[in-house]
């Protein structure tokens, strides 16, 4: 037996992999879902009443499912500004493509994670949330419809959607994240992370001298396009004064201050 293991920790770096993950902390929604499954019931006619009685009359149950959302939504943000730093760092290039292949699959999973969570308490929010994200894909062609059918179990929304949404979410996802996850630490174990590269400083200044392109740093792209897509200067310059004198305007017309929220969000980002 032991012949085996030395194989396989030659090859792998087992004990080392072994002492990576019992060194890490169980994160608070995966604690906290476990500990509502004592309590949740996925049925239509149950599911919110169990959501019900958890949060009113088990001893800091509020807080448990509190904990439970808040750490989703942490976990959410966690990725974007996960995946937003080995971008800028490139860490998506030879040889890691693997890494962020997995990475990505791992994004799409921990969404996946959020929308099927989302409507197991099958309340009014919940319910229309499944009802509209299964809905989507009928606009595939051909295959759009069968789609639709196989998220919700049957034509429309029901038991069997929740009891989909379930499992996946308590078993498929979590088994196929753990997956990802350990390929993910493999890859990241042999290849290394990708880090910022130390500050370069370029050649000294010639005016005589033109530049073939000038790049700015990463967070004036967007003024820098702007410039280049317009081709009258003047319009150009209104162009990126426009952002900001938009939201001066927006504060002195109270716009926003009485839409709807989904609304606000809209004018503050186009």
């Amino acid at each position: 037996m032991s012949k085996v293991y030395d194989w396989f920790e030659e090859r792998l770096e087992i004990q080392s992999i072994a002492d990576d993950i019992s060194s890490k902390y169980v994160p608070p929604h995966v604690a906290t879902g476990f500990a509502m499954t004592f309590y949740y019931r996925p049925t239509v006619t149950d599911a919110f009443a169990s959501i019900e009685y958890l949060m009113t009359s088990v001893n800091f149950g509020w807080l448990v499912r509190s904990v439970h959302r808040w750490s989703a939504s942490m976990m959410v943000l966690s990725m974007l500004l996960h995946i937003f730093r080995v971008y800028l760092t490139g860490g998506f290039k030879k040889p890691r493509e693997l890494t962020w292949v997995t990475g990505v699959i791992m994004a799409v999973l921990t969404v996946s994670f959020g929308v099927t969570g989302y409507s197991l308490p099958w309340d009014q929010v919940g319910y229309w949330a499944c009802k509209i994200v299964t809905g989507v894909p009928d606009a595939v062609p051909v295959v759009g419809s069968t789609i639709v059918q196989l998220l919700r179990g049957g034509l429309a929304v029901g038991q069997p959607t929740l009891t989909r949404f379930y499992s996946l979410h308590t078993f498929v996802l979590p088994l196929l994240a753990a997956a990802f996850m350990l390929a993910h630490f493999l890859m990241i174990r042999k290849q290394g992370l990708s880090v910022l590269e130390p500050s370069s400083l370029g050649e000294k200044a010639d005016p005589f001298a033109t530049p073939l392109e000038i790049l700015p740093e990463w967070y004036f792209f967007p003024t820098f396009n702007l410039l280049r897509v317009i081709p009258n200067k003047l319009l150009g310059v209104l162009s990126m004064a426009a952002v900001p004198a938009g939201t001066f305007i927006a504060i002195w017309l109270g716009i926003g201050a009485t839409m709807p929220i989904n609304q606000a969000l809209t004018l503050g980002l186009f």
